[in-house]
């Protein structure tokens, strides 16, 4: 009788071990440049979210090339850093203990769930909405979105128009009529000369 173990081997333990979270819930704040120093920390570009602070809030994040491919990690630190470029988030994560393992997840993007950001129903991040159409009311379409700048005044979207050229639409109620999350469409009511017309 044959002693040897023929069961399947386990497909399970060849996947890599992605974080079990629906990409619909994660929200980039961050992307990872390199490791800083030797004890694993990480440099963190925090564009894309509106207040860097908000990582110190954040007990976990989750690091992949793509939102649908992502590892978590917990917090372990976190510290600033300010460049010419403006302020870099250091970050310390659990499991990330030397500059080897840092190096192994650099240039990926840090998520965190809209859950530990806080965020209301509805509410967005400025990055998310780049690439939306720019509408009207009637549903003429503008443009699209390919910037919201932080302005002394206001906020201001930057609109590229179909023509090449680009438009400053303000960030304000007088203009901006409505956000449609579904349809990804920015609805405005343009004055005349607003869009360069």
């Amino acid at each position: 009788m044959s002693t040897s173990d023929s069961s399947p081997p386990d497909s399970q333990a060849r996947r890599p071990d992605y974080a079990d979270v629906s990409p619909h819930d994660l929200v980039q704040v961050g992307f990872i440049f390199r490791p800083h120093g030797m004890k694993g920390e990480l440099k963190i570009d925090p564009e894309a979210t509106d207040d860097p602070a908000r990582f110190e809030e954040l007990p976990t994040v989750y690091v992949g090339a793509r939102a649908h491919r992502v590892h978590r990690y917990s917090v372990a630190s976190v510290r600033y850093q300010q460049t010419k470029r403006g302020v870099t988030v250091i970050l310390g994560l659990d499991g990330i203990e030397d500059r080897d393992a840092a190096e192994a997840i650099a240039k990926r993007k840090v998520y965190a769930t809209e859950e530990a950001l806080g965020l209301r129903d509805g509410e967005l991040f400025a990055h998310q909405l780049v690439g939306w159409d720019v509408v009207t009311e009637d549903g003429t379409v503008l443009g699209t979105v390919a910037n919201l700048m932080e302005m002394p005044a206001q906020d201001t979207f930057v609109v590229r128009r179909a023509d090449g050229g680009e438009a400053m639409i303000p960030a304000v109620e007088d203009f901006v009529l409505a956000l449609d999350e579904e349809a990804e469409q920015v609805v405005v009511r343009p004055i005349e000369g607003l869009l360069g017309d």
